[in-house]
Formats: structure tokens, sequence, C-alpha cells
């Protein structure tokens, strides 16, 4: 009966996590954006933002359109872009390299202390407008991230989880998001279940 009711609970929390990501595929989305994490360099808020597709989990994302402005509550509709397609033909920039660099420096999140991540952010609104002035107190900080946006060999970065969300029509802004693939989290679900039956048998 244990057995049973485990298996159960790894298939739904698979489910419910390819669920969660099933906007990541989908050609229009709902989005609102429902928040910001509270930081802010150069009186500008930065990564992350939270927003919502078709009514589902918050999700952050960073944003890579600086001059395009949105407030709290709003809502309108997108396309989204799987980075790694190579089709950039919905996005704002339509530019392979720079979304690249973006998506790059978005990765470092994952790894880099949060008093970065305004730096990271600007340093994204620098790829895709140089005229965005993150302030002198800032600037060499930016620089850095933009350098190393600038000289990673591309080719060996793994862009498969980076969506893109562009307005379909000229409100919203455009943003960036890390997903994983349903391919790893059925790994997970899979590993979780071969965890629990090994234990099982060892008992």
């Amino acid at each position: 009966m244990r057995q049973h009711k485990f298996i159960v609970f790894s298939f739904v929390l698979i489910v419910g996590l390819l669920l969660a990501i099933a906007p990541a595929s989908a050609s229009t989305v709902s989005v609102q954006f429902v928040g910001v994490g509270g930081a802010s360099q150069n009186g500008v808020y930065t990564y992350p933002y939270y927003l919502t597709m078709n009514g589902g989990p918050q999700t952050p994302m960073m944003c890579d359109d600086f001059y395009d402005r949105i407030s709290v509550g709003d809502s309108w509709q997108a396309n989204i872009t799987q980075l790694s397609s190579g089709d950039l033909s919905l996005t704002r920039f339509g530019d392979l390299t720079k979304y690249e660099e973006a998506a790059y420096l978005l990765l470092q999140t994952r790894t880099t202390d949060p008093s970065q991540w305004g730096n990271i952010n600007w340093a994204i609104w620098d790829i895709f407008d140089p005229n965005a002035d993150p302030g002198a107190a800032y600037k060499a900080g930016v620089d850095y991230w933009l350098n190393k946006a600038e000289t990673v060999d591309l080719s060996k970065i793994n862009f498969s989880g980076i969506r893109i969300v562009t307005p379909t029509g000229d409100y919203g802004q455009e943003f960036l998001y890390d997903t994983p693939e349903p391919g790893s989290l059925l790994l997970l679900g899979t590993g979780l279940i071969g965890f629990w039956a090994r234990r099982k048998h060892q008992a």
C-alpha cells in the first residue's frame, strides 16, 4: 500500500511540474506582471520580476527591455520563444548573439550572489540598448558582467531551458526566464521512485 501511494505521489509530482512549465511550449499566453523582488539599482527595479502565464504560478524573470514601462497588475498577450530553437522571428530584437549573451548572464544568477543581480540585469539592458545608463556608481560592476558575456564561448552554453516572453502588441515588456526541461523533471521523478524502491528492497 505504501509503495502504491509513493508511486502515485511521484506521478502526480511529475505531472504537476510538467503542467507548471506548460506555457513554455505554448505559442501565445496571457501574461500578468505581479510584482518585483524588491532590489533596485540607480532608481530602477532589477531582477527578479515576477510574472504569471495563463494564471499559473509566479515565475521569476529577467527584463531585457529597458525603455518600455509596465506597472504591477498589468496584463498583456505574449509569444513564448525557446532560445535554442534559433527562430527569433517573434522576439522584440531578433539578434541571436545578443539573446545568447543575455541568456548566459541570466544563467549566472543560479550561482551568483544576489548582490550582483542588479549589475547582471543592467548588463543585459546594455546588450540590447547601449544607451541604458546604470549610473557611475555601478558602471564597473556592469562592465564586468558585460565583458564576461561578450567573451564567453556561447557555443558551449546550454540554452535549452531559456524562454523569451515577447508582447504580441505595442504594450508590455520583454522578459527572459529559465525553466527546467521536461526530461530533467522526468529524470528527477524516476530517480525518486528508484531511490524508494532500492530502500524498500534493502529493508
